[in-house]
């Protein structure tokens, strides 16, 4: 829980570091602010003067209010109290969630105010004094530039927006003063990966602009990708372009309707080459922190506010910080990971005791199968290289000790996959040639050890991460499916692999199609009369046949043999409305030959509904105990496997660590209390933002 203070004055800290504020409605007449890097909160009454007000902005010690009842809209400096009126802001509510940007501090007589609103296609400008906005079109509008989206930020004598097109206009400031539009549009960014919802911030940092995309699942604005471009200028002529980066260095971002980078400086402790922001989730507004070197994301939830995001804002400090020396990092870019090549499985613990009383050679059979069941899978994988007898007798027990590891991608400069094995609580990483060189890589679907991947928008590839085994598909067109399955294993004469594409309305599926000896990808669309809904879980291969489960719970099925696309008619859905796209997680899996759906919001205090398909029925039936089964669940894949001990049955894992300072332990919901444990109340919870559940396919002679 966050630590609550109420008392009269700004918190003792302001100035000195960043904060996320929000100043309340008239009701309340308090004002909250939030600590990022200490984690804590605290409530300050306000005085009678800013009662009412709404906080529009903040500029370095200036921040920009207006009255809710008058509309009287001004600065005011939180040193000196001094007040700066600039003209009332129009009376459209839609002005009051606007963007507002100055090009120069407020007491400064060439300062002009740029106020940005979403959707529109203009611009009001007015400077500090004047009575009055003057309205600006912006030039050349059409259906390729769109209309503006919000993000807004000033850089080198230039308005920059970003459209609703993703299209980037640069717009000079002083052309604007005299109601003029002199402007250069900047191509689109390309995200990467394709996704239906997304949202860009601008900031300036160190002397150059930055474009953070934050990439969501659906409405319930659960993050699932984070992209980070700089600006750049061609050599010998003016084109500016956006080129991606890895990471920003010794600086911290923090986003929300303002945005600004500082350094990572140890009097504050904000931690370099990240990023926070709030966003709305299902369980309320999230403040985040992402790591751009491990690629995880983790979060505090914040108290109650009014009036959504566009009310929090990001007060930075006034005064010059020093900046912190850059974190040592070892060669895989992972504290506290070993490294291991594809060819070698490594531990944490590296050290024994070596005893020669007797040859290891001829310890008994019995013995071996006892030692083997107490190791962990790697460990248990070492031991074979012993002697010839050790690797004959690990055979049968390698197979059975097999689950599910969680893979994710830190920075792809690092070169290296990291898995985390839920059971034994072990991470461990490997380096990988394959990914090398490569860039806008996602994890998107799992079996049999084999991980397929997307490049961008353009590419897909296999990869058996502890092999190195790489199998290259043709380059596509235009990336349009994000839901992938496969038949037969991909070394095999009759693979295929099938990727699924929903139009968001429902009205039209697009199912291409690659095998082996295919020069390009088969496509096939169809405009069926049932629309369907589906979510984000890929295709379960079931009896020959791909299910994809919809939200509400209803079924497409697709026959590879007949190229058939049909919405069952039964089973009836679970939900009887339609949910919002990314509201809830739901999957669909086999588990002893039957389907299993799975619907999970990303709340942790709401529980997880499971049902069994009814196949004679043909309905949908609760399910409240798993019995010896083990489910494992992420956005994408899901797999069912015979728990491997019985302390680990009659549950379901997601991809979500709790991390104290010296363990990591994987978040489960256990089917017999209905609740999640480790209960996450009181520690940190990290989540990748792109990983899958994979089996391990550990034997390297193969």
């Amino acid at each position: 829980m966050l630590d609550r203070k109420v008392e009269n004055l700004l918190p003792h800290r302001f100035g000195s570091q960043p904060w996320l504020f929000q100043m309340h409605s008239h009701k309340k007449q308090i004002c909250t602010f939030f600590d990022p890097i200490n984690n804590s909160l605290e409530e300050r009454i306000l005085p009678k003067f800013l009662q009412g007000k709404i906080c529009l902005g903040c500029y370095e010690q200036w921040i920009l209010l207006s009255d809710e009842l008058t509309r009287e809209t001004f600065f005011l400096s939180t040193i000196s109290f001094a007040k700066i009126c600039i003209p009332p802001l129009p009376e459209s509510p839609e002005f009051i969630n606007a963007k507002i940007c100055t090009s120069s501090p407020p007491n400064s007589s060439n300062c002009i105010v740029i106020l940005v609103c979403s959707i529109k296609t203009f611009l009001l400008v007015s400077s500090p004094g004047r009575k009055r906005w003057n309205k600006v079109p912006i030039k050349y509008f059409n259906k390729n530039l769109g209309s503006l989206r919000g993000a807004c930020a000033i850089h080198d004598k230039c308005l920059f927006v970003v459209t609703d097109m993703d299209v980037t206009l640069a717009i000079d400031v002083a052309s604007l003063a005299g109601g003029r539009m002199k402007m250069t549009v900047i191509d689109r960014l390309s995200l990467c990966p394709l996704s239906y919802s997304w949202f860009t911030h601008l900031t300036e940092c160190a002397g150059d602009l930055f474009s953070i995309s934050l990439h969501s699942y659906g409405c319930g604005q659960l993050i699932t990708h984070i992209e980070v471009r700089r600006l750049e200028s061609s050599e010998g002529c003016n084109e500016m372009y956006w080129s991606r980066v890895q990471d920003i260095g010794d600086h911290a971002f923090f986003l929300a309707k303002n945005c600004g980078a500082l350094p990572a400086n140890m009097a504050w402790g904000a931690q370099r080459n990240c990023i926070y922001f709030p966003a709305n989730c299902s369980d309320g507004v999230r403040l985040y922190k992402f790591c751009l070197d491990d690629q995880i994301l983790n979060f505090t939830l914040l108290p109650e506010t009014d009036g959504g995001l566009d009310r929090l804002l990001w007060s930075f400090p006034t005064k010059k910080m020093l900046t912190v020396e850059e974190d040592t990092l070892n060669s895989s870019g992972v504290a506290g990971s070993k490294e291991i090549d594809s060819t070698t499985i490594i531990g944490k613990d590296d050290k024994t005791d070596v005893i020669n009383s007797r040859p290891w050679n001829e310890l008994p059979v019995e013995l071996l199968e006892l030692l083997f069941l107490r190791l962990s899978l790697v460990d248990c994988l070492r031991l074979p290289s012993v002697c010839k007898g050790w690797f004959e007798a690990s055979g049968s027990v390698q197979k059975g000790k097999v689950w599910p590891w969680l893979m994710n991608l830190p920075n792809i400069k690092y070169r290296s996959c990291k898995f985390f094995d839920p059971f034994y609580c072990k991470e461990y990483t490997i380096k990988s040639e394959a990914i090398h060189a490569r860039d806008h890589l996602a994890l998107r679907f799992s079996r049999g050890g084999w991980v397929v991947v997307t490049e961008g928008n353009k590419r897909v590839f296999i990869l058996n991460p502890f092999t190195a085994q790489v199998i290259n598909l043709p380059s596509l067109k235009n990336y349009m499916f994000d839901r992938i399955s496969f038949m037969s294993e991909p070394t095999s004469p009759d693979f295929v692999i099938y990727g699924f594409f929903f139009q968001i309305c429902g009205e039209f599926v697009e199912i291409s199609s690659w095998r082996p000896g295919d020069e390009d990808w088969t496509v096939l669309e169809f405009w069926p009369s049932i629309s369907f809904f589906p979510s984000s879980n890929n295709p379960v291969l079931f009896q020959g046949e791909f299910y994809c489960l919809g939200r509400k719970g209803e079924l497409g099925v697709f026959n590879p043999v007949l190229q058939s696309w049909n919405v069952l008619c039964k089973p009836e859905p679970v939900h009887l409305i339609e949910p919002n796209y990314g509201d809830e997680y739901c999957h669909l899996l086999e588990l002893n030959g039957e389907l299993i759906s799975v619907f999970r919001t990303d709340a942790t205090n709401k529980p997880i509904s499971v049902f069994k398909l009814n196949q004679l029925e043909m309905v949908w039936e609760k399910v409240e105990y798993l019995g010896d089964m083990t489910l494992f669940v992420d956005r994408r894949n899901s797999i069912a496997i015979p728990s491997p001990e019985k302390k680990y049955a009659n549950r379901i894992y997601v991809p979500r660590f709790e991390v104290d300072s010296d363990s990591k332990k994987m978040v489960f919901y256990s089917m017999e209390d209905n609740r999640y444990h480790p209960s996450m109340h009181g520690h940190r919870v990290d989540e990748p933002v792109s990983c899958v559940w994979m089996e391990p396919n550990l034997h390297l002679h193969n």
